[in-house]
């Protein structure tokens, strides 16, 4: 199979794992509102799969190392299995990040999620030698979680109407003001609703990863092409049982029937699609950026901070291409700004502790 030779190489793939994974989101923003997180991860499940199938037969059967079917028969049952369920997981996981997406917006959900993900990963990776660095990134993500939610909350809140303010239009400014105190409950009952969900998302994430090292890495492990593959056909058996799940449950709306999927435009699935092809070759990359550390020089920090520091990118791209906190308070922005600087400082901590 493929693998990076040089230092130059493996940058380059850690450059397009963060670009990918902090971009594919946009493919859920752009299906529309209307297009629910229940709907889009299962064209997203299928377009992660293919491309894992099509880089699997392709660079994962080329080169001088084993291929990755090879792999495969090395690796054995127990490794397999781990991975799947690993994917399984984090499918899961991903779904309730995408409805915590729909809740709450880019800008927040997705710091929410990884930053209570590093926190429960970092327990399963304490030794002696890097104990403070975990600690420290514990420490710093704990208020970025806050801010984090500090800048949910102050995005919702209503803005006051001239009508709610003005003299001499008291019974209109009543009205006005009884419309805007129940319009921030539901709001407040939704941002609510979207940290909650973001915090499970996060939990998920940060149990799965334990299970994909244990079938991925070592002498006996999967590798990239392979684990990839087998991670993408976790993601699939998952969307398939949980989709069906949150469509009767609704966390975001009302129920939907299975055929709404068949009633969806054709621009919508392709953008489903697309997300899943976009999402699995940032894990890809990242993967084979870190296959061959003795080749490349390429040391663990990097190859753990910069897939993970798209966060950053989804952040930007939530507050500058989908004006999410446009209308916000300086407050809010404040927070943000705040969460962007905590989490970027405590993830070069874990990354050190990595």
């Amino acid at each position: 199979m493929v693998l990076p030779t040089s230092h130059l190489s493996a940058l380059l793939l850690l450059i397009l794992s963060f670009v990918c994974l902090g971009s594919w989101v946009n493919t859920f923003k752009l299906a529309g509102a209307r297009w629910r997180f229940e709907l889009f991860s299962l064209d997203f499940a299928i377009g992660a799969l293919l491309v894992a199938v099509a880089a699997a037969y392709t660079l994962g059967t080329m080169g001088a190392d084993l291929a990755f079917s090879d792999r495969m028969l090395v690796s054995g049952r127990a490794a397999q299995a781990y991975v799947v369920m690993g994917g399984f997981l984090f499918n899961l996981g991903n779904m309730l990040l995408l409805a915590a997406v729909a809740l709450l917006g880019m800008a927040t959900a997705f710091p929410l999620s990884v930053g209570v993900a590093l926190i429960i990963d970092s327990f399963f990776n304490f030794r002696a030698g890097n104990l403070i660095f975990l600690l420290a990134g514990i420490v710093l993500t704990i208020p970025a979680l806050l801010t984090d939610a500090a800048a949910a909350r102050s995005r919702k809140l209503p803005t006051p109407t001239p009508a709610s303010v003005s003299k001499g239009v008291k019974t209109a400014g009543a009205k006005t003001a009884h419309r805007t105190a129940a319009a921030a409950k539901t709001k407040m009952r939704k941002t609510t609703k979207g940290l909650i969900v973001g915090i499970v998302s996060g939990v998920l994430w940060g149990l799965f990863y334990p299970l994909v090292a244990k079938g991925t890495t070592g002498e006996f492990g999967l590798g990239a092409y392979a684990g990839t593959l087998l991670f993408s056909v976790g993601v699939l058996i998952s969307t398939v049982v949980f989709s069906f799940y949150f469509m009767n449950i609704a966390i975001e709306g009302e129920a939907l029937s299975p055929n709404a999927y068949f009633q969806g435009k054709a621009s919508q699935h392709f953008l489903g699609f697309a997300g899943g092809a976009l999402w699995v070759l940032g894990i890809l990359a990242a993967a084979l950026a870190t296959s061959s550390p003795a080749q490349t020089g390429l040391s663990g920090a990097p190859g753990f901070i910069v897939p993970i520091a798209s966060v950053l990118l989804v952040m930007f791209w939530g507050v500058v291409k989908w004006k999410e906190f446009a209308a916000a308070s300086r407050s809010a922005k404040v927070s943000l700004g705040f969460t962007a600087i905590l989490f970027l400082c405590a993830l070069i901590c874990f990354g050190l502790g990595a």
